[in-house]
């Protein structure tokens, strides 16, 4: 029996899923591998293609599949959107893949972790499509008629990343610090947030986050007490995600411009931490999608892993 590797190589988790070449749809019980991230701009392209072969080999050892039975490795890693990215991780694992025994035969397709995740959210019989990302970062993806791929977004957290977990946690930490001074709406966000960092006074947040330097992942989970103050009724919290919404909807209107062969019928999905755990921005999301005529939202059909997997075919 041949099998392809779908690998979703992101920032802090890599997901390796290993498909019977056959297939067309995820398996009831997909044999799925996590390890470390393998986002190349942040930790090398040489460490990342390292520990893509270090998790394909635990994944051979687990499932119990022999090198010569792997036909085809498709890898979408985020940070990889560039061609010259694109062609530098492709030589580098054809290289390693030399210690894993791989036939030389074996198809590889190494692109950006959206480009994975687009293949994998349409469905099946879907020409076109579009799809929206927002987790600790946002950008959007999209495929015409005609197989051209169109992107917006994605230009990180220092000039981008609007509607993302970044993006709200720094509207929360205003809100807070503006409720502090009196220049704004009192805010459950306020409580969630102090008590998560273990802080007493909203002051304190400012010796927390200027004292050193903080990843980007450790300010977007802060997002998350937006989201459980808004299930409690908070009107800045379900304001602020509404906003983070509407820059997610200007992602989708930029994709429709960008091609005729889009319609109101156009199936749109999202994906992402932020429209997984928040009702509110999924549900503004798509009110406004259908609102204004950009597509029509539809549940994704696999995940990113899944999509690496049709691509490695």
């Amino acid at each position: 029996m041949n099998y392809v590797i779908g690998i979703d190589g992101g920032g802090t988790k890599t997901t390796c899923l290993f498909m019977e070449a056959g297939q067309n749809k995820l398996p009831a019980q997909p044999k799925r591998i996590i390890g470390k991230g393998s986002n190349p701009h942040i930790i090398g392209f040489e460490e990342a293609g390292a520990r893509l072969v270090s998790l394909i080999r635990q994944g051979l050892a687990k499932f119990t599949i022999a090198p010569h039975q792997i036909v085809g490795v498709g890898c979408g890693l985020a940070g990889v959107g560039r061609q010259d990215d694109e062609e530098h991780m492709t030589e580098l694992l054809r290289k390693k893949f030399y210690s894993l025994n791989f036939s030389e035969n074996c198809h590889l397709f190494v692109t950006s972790d959206s480009m994975i995740a687009l293949k994998g959210a349409l469905p099946e019989e879907a020409a076109s499509g579009m799809l929206v990302i927002a987790g600790t970062g946002s950008n959007a993806i999209a495929m015409d008629k005609c197989g051209k791929i169109i992107r917006c977004g994605g230009w990180g957290h220092l000039i981008g990343d609007e509607g993302s977990g970044y993006y709200i946690s720094l509207k929360a930490l205003s809100k807070v610090s503006k409720a502090a001074d009196g220049r704004g709406q009192d805010t459950a966000i306020t409580s969630l947030l102090l008590s998560d960092l273990h802080l007493e006074q909203p002051a304190q947040l400012i010796s927390y986050l200027y004292g050193r330097p903080h990843e980007k992942h450790e300010i977007a989970r802060l997002a998350r007490h937006v989201i459980a103050a808004s299930e409690q009724g908070d009107e800045v919290a379900i304001a602020l995600l509404q906003e983070a919404a509407e820059e997610l909807i200007l992602h989708a209107a930029s994709l429709y411009r960008e091609s005729s062969s889009f319609t109101s019928e156009t199936p749109v999905t999202a994906a992402g931490s932020i429209f997984q755990h928040s009702a509110v921005v999924k549900q503004h999301f798509i009110e406004q999608l259908h609102k204004r005529r950009l597509g029509t939202y539809c549940k994704a059909f696999g995940p990113p892993e899944f999509g690496a997997c049709l691509l490695a075919k």
